[in-house]
Order: C-alpha cells, then structure tokens, then sequence
C-alpha cells in the first residue's frame, strides 16, 4: 500500500500526546525528512502508526486520500477496505459479512413493494441475519456517501441522532462524582429538552446507549474516570507517576516505614470490647523484604517506632537511610530529630535524636502523598493475605465488611492480642518473604530470594552492641534540675543522682528507657555525657511505725540531704580571721593604685579655727587672764557657808 505522510502535529493529535513525545520517538514509526522551501519538514506515514490512530485519519480524511492518489483505481480502494477489515473487531466484521451480502443480493430493487417481499424471503431464509427496508435504505445511503468502509465503521461515520445541547445536559449530569446513572442522566437531559421545546416524548428521545457512544467517542475513558471516580483514586489508578531507578540502589541501604490498623479485631486486657491494633513495620526499599516491626495496641507513638527500628537493626543490621512519612511519631526530637511545623533540613539533626546517634540520614515523603512510599502497596498485600484470613476480619471499608462479623463479635469467638501477634510475626517471618512479586525489580522473585541475592554482593551491614540496641527504645526529656531533683512532669517521676546537687538549676537532657526507668542517663546541652540518675520513688504522706519500706524511703531521703549538705560543705569554703585582710591585698594587688601628688603652694588666710588654735598655744604658755582673775587671793577663807533655800539672810557676793 502506498504511504501517507503526515507532519508530527497531525501524529501527536492522532495519538493524544505531545508533539516532543512523537519526535522522541520517532524510532517506532516509519518516518522521512522533506524539503519545503528550503528547510527540511519531518512527515510520519500515517500506516505505520498503531491501528486506532491508523484508522481514525483514513476514515477522517477519506476524499482527500483519493485527491491525493487520483490513479488509485477500484483495486486500491477494496485494499484499503481490506486492510480496515483486517485490522476490525469481530462486531465490526461480521455488521460488514451481514450488510455486504445483503447489499449484493438487493442490488437493482428499488420499488418499495418489491424490496419489502424481498425483505420478507430474506428474513425467512435467513433468520440469523434478520433486516428491515428501513434499513437497507439507510445502509444504501451509507455505502453511496462514504464506500464500503462504512460497513465497518458505521457508528463512527455516521452522525449521532444526540444533538449537540442534549449531550451537554447529559454530560453535565454524568460526569459528576455523584456517579449518576446513564438513564437517570438522560432523563436530565430530557427534561431540559423539554422546557426548551425541543423533545416532547421520551420514546422519540434517544436511547441510553446512544449517549454512551457518543460520550465514549467524545471524551476520553480517563476523563470519565476522573470525573466520576474523584482526584485520588485517579491518580492512584491512572495518574501519572515517576519511575524509579534501582539500579544503584543496595539490599538494606534503605529502610522505609509506616504504620497501619489491622482489619481484624481482637481481644485486649485493657478493653472490654474488642478492638482493632496496629503494627509498625520497617521494609527494605528494594527487595521489600520486611526488617523490624512491632505490634502494639497503642496508638501511633515513637515508643513503638524506635522498639520497630531496634528489632530490625538487631536481626539485620543498620541501614544507611530511613524513608518515613511526615507522622508525629517520626518528626520529633527523640526520632529523626525533625520537629513538626518545622521546616526539614536533613543536615542538620538533633543531637540526642536516634538519627544523630546512629548516623542515620533520614527522608520525608510530600505531605499526602502515600504513593511515595513503595510500602503502602506492600501494606495492601498484607491485607489480602493475612487480615482476610480471621473470622474477626473488618475490612477496610463498610463495603468490605463481612455479613457474619456482627454474629462473631457477639459471641465473642475471637483471638486475643497475643494470640493475633504470634501469628502476625510467623506470617511476617515465614510466609511474607516468599511470596512471589510480580514487579520490574522482582520479575517474580520472591522478596527473601531477591534479599539473598542482593545482599551477598555487598559488604556486610553495620552491627550494634546490645548496650547500643537497649539505648534505641529511650526517650529524652529537657528540663532543669529542682531542689528535689530532675522531674519529669508528664510522667510524675523524679530522679536523683549524687552529681545533682552542684547542678541545681542548670538545664540538663535526661535519656530513660520507657520499659526500665529504674536508671536513667544524663547530658549536658551541648550532648557531653554527665552521668547516671536514679528514680525516686515518691513517700506517703503518713507513715506508720510497721511500714518499713516508707521507713526506708525517708532514711534514702535524709542520706541524701546529708550528702548534699556535706558536698555543698565541701565545695563551698569558710571564711577565717585572715581572710578579710587577705582580701585587701589582692584588692590593692588588683587596682594597683598609683602614687597621688599633693600640691605645693603658701597657706591661706588665718580663720577662726586658726586664731582659737593660736590662742590655746599661747595660753599654754603664759596662762589666760580671765581665768587668772577668777583664782582667790591666798588669804580668802578657803571654805564659806552656801546659803540654803530657806536661810534668813543671803551669801553676799565677793567684791
């Protein structure tokens, strides 16, 4: 057959892609390079492309194929039929066997009455292929317009009987995430045919199925998908994605992890109703082999996430990276060291954080992204392969839900929690690692036989110390130290240590273990280790002469005043007898006062001061006369009578 060449916008319009797309992939098509007017043009041919998009130009632009070739004669115009033919579905193939023959064999009846007993001969002998004038007219006003083609693709060339504002109105209603009914959309689009006076009767309104074609031959399936299923699931189905390359990616470089609800309920001491549990799991990135998990029935927390990441590493080994999502139990300090409402900056760490400690480089997925994480559909596998295996089984949805699930939970024959966890860690153990997975880095390997292939071309993974793996599962509280000790406030727990009392008031990180808080560990804040602290139990407040473990617990208590006391004592000294002159010298040492000059000149006037101090001066010498004059003479009597209050006659005065 002759070809047809195209440009590449008429091949990225037939195939529904960019037209970059099509000259990035011009190896799979039959292509050439023309010169237009001095410029060379890339052209397609048309028969080279797949047969949907084949067809659709031929049918499309049947007259200008027969412009373009005008010698092509009767032949080529059955080769063309021919290779239609060919390349049809079987409906198609047998609508062309039926109406060829019946075309053949009505060929040159016109009249009515004479192709109506015709019709009635022709249903008779042939009761499989039954017709109608009607439409054998319609199928001779076909074949006159378009060829014999149209035998083959007579819906796609002939016109729907669904006028344009019809379909809108159809279409409007359908594609909606209502998920309206095809009828129900219809008869939408009816009554608004009808207030507009363009349909007064549903019989002569066209079919449903008339509105599927068209919908189907005007909008794409994923289109209808999108509208009609909702943005998640559409992505989650039919979305676009990125690949990624495994290639240089190693068997145990990256864990990635996540939690999830089981679809099964069980018994639980805490509850008196059943409830459903959860498991954090740790799976290898590539091999999707599963590392450390824990069960618990708590809700999501770091607890259960750091004992998930120690049983792993201590079956495994240590990995290089962690790939999580954006959950408070990983976007905190003791974990990844990333705080929540922070921004991520993966260089930079808490420096008591596991990460830090370990080494660790962690990642975090885009916020409501799940299909970032490879475990998710890991997750789903689990669920069809585990969870559906108990009588106690919910299912994710309401849909899912089993009929007889009420009936179980009311008589309650169900596992308890422990029973449920011993089979979850033999199935995550023994039956998960050796199913086998149908992806592009497994092609059917199981998940155990990929791990064992990859690991045994790379150096052995890092191991931890048992002391090491007991610190993972610790927890770290800042504060400062008070005067009965470091108290951590959420857990009403004080602890003490002998080093405290020097270290009141300063802020300090404490490390416990939440399965033994007996003893924890102490840091500076720059990281630097302090010491160890132990727990403190608290003391009644009453204590009876019989009680001999509150008897105890005051005894510790005053032992540890005592200790305070004399530590403090020790490091604090006493003051001597010496100690303040000791204290002027290096006073005098430390100011070092300079000589201070005194100025030299005559003295100023005499004051009163002055005059007084000469007179003394002189009086000293000489004698003052006033008191010289006040000295009796030598012959005056020495003693005289005083006059009393009540004597007759007054002393007279000395003259």
């Amino acid at each position: 057959m002759n070809p047809v060449w195209v440009g590449t916008a008429v091949v990225a319009e037939l195939l529904g892609i960019s037209e970059r797309h099509v000259r990035n992939r011009l190896s799979l098509w039959e292509y050439r390079w023309r010169e237009d007017r001095g410029r060379k043009v890339l052209e397609v041919n048309v028969r080279s492309l797949p047969k949907e998009a084949s067809d659709r130009y031929i049918l499309r632009t049947l007259p200008d194929l027969q412009a373009v070739v005008p010698e092509r004669t009767g032949a080529d115009d059955i080769e063309t039929t021919l290779r239609a033919y060919e390349r049809a579905n079987n409906r198609a193939k047998r609508n062309y066997d039926k109406w060829a023959a019946i075309l053949s064999k009505c060929e040159g009846i016109s009249g009515s009455s004479e192709l109506s007993r015709w019709v009635e001969v022709w249903n008779a002998d042939h009761p499989g292929q039954r017709t109608s004038m009607q439409s054998i007219y319609r199928q001779r006003s076909l074949v006159a317009e378009c060829g014999s083609m149209a035998l083959i693709n007579s819906r796609a060339i002939l016109p729907s009987t669904v006028r344009d504002a019809w379909f809108d109105d159809f279409r409007q209603a359908y594609l909606t995430a209502n998920k309206l009914s095809v009828p129900c959309a219809r008869m939408i689009a009816f009554g608004y045919a009808r207030e507009r006076g363009e349909a007064d009767d549903i019989r002569s309104f066209p079919s449903p199925s008339a509105f599927t074609r068209r919908l189907n031959r005007e909008v794409s399936p994923d289109v209808i998908y999108y509208a009609r299923e909702g943005k998640k699931k559409f992505y989650d189905n039919k979305g676009n994605y990125i690949e990624r390359d495994y290639s240089d990616l190693r068997a145990g470089q990256v864990w990635v992890g996540d939690t999830r609800t089981w679809d099964v309920f069980v018994k639980t001491p805490e509850y008196e109703i059943p409830k459903t549990c959860y498991i954090t799991l740790f799976l290898d990135f590539k091999s999707y082999m599963p590392m450390g998990w824990q069960l618990h029935v708590s809700s999501p927390g770091t607890e259960n996430t750091l004992r998930a990441l120690r049983n792993g590493i201590g079956r495994y080994g240590m990995p290089d990276e962690i790939y999580v999502d954006n959950g408070r139990e990983y976007r905190n300090k003791d974990f990844s060291g990333q705080s929540r409402g922070h921004k991520i900056i993966e260089d930079e760490q808490y420096a008591e954080s596991l990460a830090a400690r370990l080494g660790l480089k962690m990642h975090f997925s885009i916020v409501r992204n799940a299909r970032a994480k490879v475990i998710e559909r890991q997750f789903l596998v689990i669920k069809n392969g585990f969870d559906r295996l108990f009588n106690s089984f919910k299912g994710g949805t309401v849909v899912e839900k089993p009929e007889p699930l009420k009936a179980v939970i009311k008589k309650g024959d169900i596992l308890t929690f422990e029973e449920f966890a011993a089979l979850a860690d033999e199935y995550l153990k023994e039956v998960f690692p050796g199913l086998p997975c149908s992806g592009k880095i497994h092609r059917g390997k199981s998940r155990a036989a990929l791990w064992n292939e990859e690991i045994a071309r790379r150096e052995p993974m890092r191991r931890l110390t048992e002391d090491t793996l007991a610190m993972l599962t610790s927890r770290t509280v800042c504060g400062r130290i008070t005067a009965t000790g470091f108290r951590i406030a959420a857990l009403e727990t004080v602890y003490w240590a002998e080093w405290m009392p020097v270290r009141k008031g300063r802020e300090i990180t404490v490390r416990y273990d939440p399965d033994d808080m007996r003893t924890a560990h102490a840091y500076e804040s720059d990281g630097s280790f302090i010491g160890t602290c132990s727990l403190v139990e608290a003391v009644g407040a009453m204590v009876r002469d019989d009680d001999a473990v509150g008897k105890a617990a005051i005894a510790e208590g005053v032992a540890r005043r005592r200790h305070e006391e004399k530590l403090l004592k020790e490091l604090v000294p006493e003051m001597t007898r010496t100690q303040a002159a000791d204290y002027i010298h290096a006073l005098k040492a430390a100011v070092a006062t300079p000589d201070v000059s005194i100025p030299e000149g005559g003295a100023i006037a005499l004051t009163r001061h002055d005059a007084d101090a000469s007179a003394i001066a002189k009086d000293a010498k000489v004698g003052n006369p006033a008191i010289i004059d006040l000295i009796p003479p030598a012959d005056a009597p020495r003693h005289r009578k005083l006059a009393g209050l009540y004597d007759e006659e007054p002393i007279a005065k000395n003259a």
